[in-house]
């Protein structure tokens, strides 16, 4: 009898990441107003983002409590 190899497969998946213009340019496709976009991406320093760091971004600003 033939012995199978299971061993398994490291697969890295690695996100794609965009320019912070990109999301700001598509943000109504998006479902974000470009205001709310502008805004959460002022004081970031990346310039390219993935989708999951933009919504990380989003989410937090649009959370922060108004003084």
């Amino acid at each position: 009898m033939a012995e199978t190899n299971n061993k398994k497969t490291n697969v890295s998946k690695q996100e794609e990441k965009y320019l912070k213009s990109d999301f700001i340019e598509n943000s109504e496709a998006l479902g974000y107003k470009k205001e709310v976009v502008a805004g959460a991406l002022f004081n970031c320093k990346k310039e390219e983002l993935t989708k999951s760091e933009f919504e990380k971004l989003i989410k937090d600003f649009l959370e922060r409590k108004v003084k």
